[in-house]
């Protein structure tokens, strides 16, 4: 299919630039450990920092780059689902009950929550009703989706279960904690409540890198359960 295709184009993308961005950061560090690494060692320094500073605001990058990957993947499964819905022309009544509310949520969620009055919720439910009752087709978008910087393995299986999906259990011991860790690093440094160099002097390489590698194993478990839910039509609802 043409968009799971695409979309696992991009997943490969920003997978090969963290490899590459690692695999280069592995390799800057082995340099330094060589005696012919003092001229750029030199060229690094600076009255206030110097060639060791510089590997750490690289790790912190890495941080970056792996939330970015999370993130991004993250919704890029859920939007295979809704481009599904969307090329099967599904209306309320065929999908299931769990992507069901998804729905009822984001159509109630253009009113807002200050501004309504009565008649305003009022004329809302109508509208939806009618677009229940006329039999109009579903269309949602991984923008409907909150994410904002929060993504770990509890916002993982909590988005998944809310669209009827299983989660893996066969992953990694590392990525509840790696998920975490990655999370909060993240949040530190968009939000500005630590320098660059603060938020990752204390990470060793070796971690993120075990955090990386069990955290991508888990990404495609999680895009194969994701295949096979479109695969069987999963999306659809099923009587009981």
């Amino acid at each position: 299919m043409t968009i799971t295709y695409s979309t696992d184009l991009e997943f490969n993308k920003r997978l090969n630039e963290v490899n590459y961005f690692f695999s280069c950061l592995e390799t800057l560090y082995n340099f330094f450990d060589q005696k012919q690494s003092k001229i750029l060692k030199d060229k690094l320094n600076s009255p206030t920092l110097n060639y060791s500073d510089f590997m750490v605001i690289l790790k912190s990058n890495a941080y970056l780059m792996l939330y970015n990957l999370i993130e991004s993947t993250v919704r890029t499964f859920m939007q295979k689902i809704y481009d599904e819905i969307t090329i099967q022309n599904l209306g309320y009544s065929d999908i299931r009950q769990e992507l069901q509310k998804i729905w009822v949520d984001v159509s109630y969620d253009t009113l807002g929550h200050t501004t309504t009055n009565f008649n305003q919720h009022k004329d809302k439910a109508i509208e939806m009703i009618s677009f229940v009752i006329g039999g109009e087709k579903i269309s949602l978008t991984e923008k409907d989706i909150n994410l904002s910087g929060n993504v770990d393995i509890r916002v993982i299986k909590e988005l998944f279960k809310n669209h009827g999906l299983m989660t893996p259990t066969n992953h990694g011991s590392n990525v509840g904690a790696g998920l975490r860790e990655i999370k909060v690093k993240r949040n530190t440094i968009a939000h500005g409540n630590v320098s660059f160099i603060d938020s990752a002097r204390d990470s060793a390489l070796e971690d993120l890198e075990v955090y990386k590698n069990e955290i991508i194993d888990y990404l495609k478990l999680l895009n194969q359960s994701v295949t096979d839910y479109i695969d069987n039509q999963q999306y659809r609802f099923v009587t009981s």
